[in-house]
């Protein structure tokens, strides 16, 4: 079980605010609301931005695909299972590929990968 984001976001927006007005500094602010302190340090770093979005901010990557297409992109996945065509995690990956490229969607796969595993894939020795 991680251990990330284990303490009250509303308790995080108390603690924040206390140290933006300089009400309490960081070792009172973390042991009266129970926040970690690198933490709090971090999210009072972020001024620019309103408490709201600091604390509910989403953690890891974001999606490439946009809820449709990923939903368009199981249907298809279980099609192939109803007619006992297996899929293995390599062609997931690839038709993702493909369905990002093919609606112009910017994402972070690698091109070069792709096509240097096709060279290695086709050559004969």
């Amino acid at each position: 079980m991680p251990k990330r984001r284990l303490w009250d976001p509303e308790a995080m927006k108390q603690a924040i605010e206390a140290v933006r007005t300089k009400k309490m500094g960081y070792k009172k602010a973390v042991k009266l609301f129970n926040v970690p302190r690198a933490t709090l340090k971090d999210y009072v770093k972020k001024s620019d931005k309103p408490i709201e979005d600091i604390v509910s901010g989403k953690m890891g990557r974001k999606p490439v695909l946009s809820p449709a297409l990923e939903e368009e992109l199981v249907n298809y996945c279980l099609q192939m299972e109803n007619n006992y065509y297996g899929l293995t995690a390599s062609d997931l990956k690839r038709m993702a590929f493909q369905l990002a490229i093919r609606n112009n969607i910017p994402h972070p796969f690698s091109q070069t990968k792709i096509k240097r595993s096709r060279v290695q894939r086709h050559t004969t020795n």
